[in-house]
């Protein structure tokens, strides 16, 4: 039973609009919310499937401009980063959509990131206390997860690699929160099936960890 003379805190504001389908709205959502010129950012393998080209294609049937930037590597570095962000400034893009799993939210989240601030990228890495420096407003940032494993899709962190060394850095902040997801599960049938498989068991063992955890979390708890 949880101690309840202990505080705890919790934040899990994030817009979803999830169910068959939903993804149509997307155009929609984005006049609503007074954009019209959005970079997509994916990995290339998501940019080569018929599901994305097919949310390009209702992006410009709705009238609205968009970009890609899917020149990212499988476990994502720091240059991958950096050239996301030269293309939303070279093509004057006003808002960000992260579409795929981990590798593609995770840079686009980023680059959202890196936007307003200008500092090196590793100078917000959360281990050394980087978030206190994450004090500008961000781009309007959207993500649309493609499998059922990752979850980034309500992170508010990347985890992007150096490039030379290869080792991880962790970019954390509240402010990296999507402020809305499409979560359609019609787009995972168009992957690759051992996407569908890994991804399936990745998330089976989410589920695991947080009913075996020793640690107590109300909302754990709760779901």
């Amino acid at each position: 039973m949880h101690d309840f003379t202990k505080a705890v805190s919790f934040s899990f504001p994030t817009n979803i609009r999830f169910g068959g389908g939903v993804i149509k709205e997307l155009p929609k959502h984005l006049k609503e919310q007074g954009f019209s010129r959005p970079l997509l950012v994916t990995d290339p393998n998501v940019a080569q499937l018929d599901f994305f080209k097919e949310i390009i294609n209702d992006i410009y049937s709705s009238g609205l401009s968009t970009e890609t930037f899917h020149d990212i590597h499988k476990n994502p570095v720091k240059s991958d980063v950096l050239k996301g962000g030269e293309k939303f400034e070279e093509t004057d893009r006003d808002c960000i959509i992260g579409i795929g799993g981990g590798a593609g939210m995770d840079v686009a989240r980023a680059i959202v990131l890196r936007i307003n601030h200008r500092r090196d990228l590793f100078d917000y890495d959360d281990l050394i206390g980087g978030d206190k420096y994450v004090t500008e407003d961000v781009p309007y940032f959207i993500t649309v997860p493609t499998t059922s494993g990752t979850g980034s899709e309500v992170g508010r962190s990347a985890i992007i690699s150096e490039d030379e060394t290869k080792r991880k850095r962790i970019l954390f902040a509240p402010k990296l929160l999507a402020r809305q997801v499409f979560a359609d599960p019609e787009l995972t049938f168009g992957l690759p099936d051992f996407i569908t498989a890994a991804t399936g068991m990745d998330a089976l063992t989410h589920n695991m960890e947080a009913f075996l955890a020793k640690g107590y979390h109300p909302m754990c708890d709760g779901l």
